[in-house]
Parts: structure tokens; sequence; C-alpha cells
């Protein structure tokens, strides 16, 4: 079946949005996980240090 063009083009806009969506998605919680991980090992870094002394 043929499709009209305006159609397909809608079409395409929407696929590409939900892609575009799913990476910047992705890319926060990489980030979000990143971030945990640093205040993890800065946590354990100064309570290491605090039970030390």
């Amino acid at each position: 079946m043929l499709y009209p063009c305006i159609n397909v083009n809608k079409i395409i806009n929407i696929i590409l949005w939900d892609i575009q969506k799913n990476i910047e998605a992705e890319e926060n919680r990489v980030l979000k996980r990143e971030e945990l991980k640093e205040k993890v090992r800065k946590n354990s870094l100064s309570d290491g240090l605090h039970q030390e002394s």
C-alpha cells in the first residue's frame, strides 16, 4: 500500500523524534550513573580518611 507523501514524512518525523528521545534518555541514565559512581567514590575516600584518624 502506498501512502501519501505527507503521511510518510509525518511517520519519519515521529520515528526520528522517538529515536532522539531514546538517545537523550540513555545519555541521561549514563550521566546519572557516572555522577553516582563519583559520589560513592568521594564518600568512600572521605570515610576511609575519617576511620584512619
